[in-house]
């Protein structure tokens, strides 16, 4: 990753929260598949940057892969997270999507699971791709796509 681009994420990330007053520190690491994971550790008012059902923080993500994608044409995805919040929030749904998992084995009904950003979807039918015996599918529109699980 260019020092350029790295600039440009810690120029934009100290903008947004200088704006609103909340002191951070800001780590910029490459993933193996490429992309560049921007991680803010906030001690105070983190809750602010996440918004509920982290909003605040898809939208904060969106906007830096936009001013990052005009620098650099050829980026990868660049992921934000604050305060671990989505590394926390893909455990809790990694616990849940196994869950339901077992239920639609016992049952072997099809079972949909809330409401999930893309991200989320992509997390859970990653989850459930070794269970040779279910098949997902999402389904629904924006906000309220979700994914089912389905016996086979």
């Amino acid at each position: 990753m260019s020092n350029d681009i790295s600039s440009t994420i810690q120029d934009f990330i100290h903008h947004i929260t200088g704006h609103m007053q909340i002191p951070c520190e800001v780590s910029i690491s490459q993933e193996e598949s490429g992309s560049t994971r921007v991680v803010i550790q906030a001690a105070d008012n983190g809750k602010l940057l996440i918004g509920k059902n982290g909003q605040n923080l898809k939208a904060m993500e969106h906007i830096l892969r936009i001013v990052c994608l005009r620098q650099n044409p050829d980026l990868r995805a660049v992921v934000l997270d604050v305060n671990n919040y989505r590394q926390e929030r893909v455990q809790e749904l990694s616990s849940a999507v196994h869950a339901a998992a077992v239920r639609v084995r016992e049952s072997r009904k099809s079972e949909a699971l809330e409401p999930m950003s893309s991200y989320e979807r992509r997390v859970a039918h990653t989850e459930l791709a070794s269970y040779s015996d279910l098949t997902t599918e999402s389904v629904g529109q924006e906000p309220h796509r979700r994914v089912v699980i389905k016996p086979l």
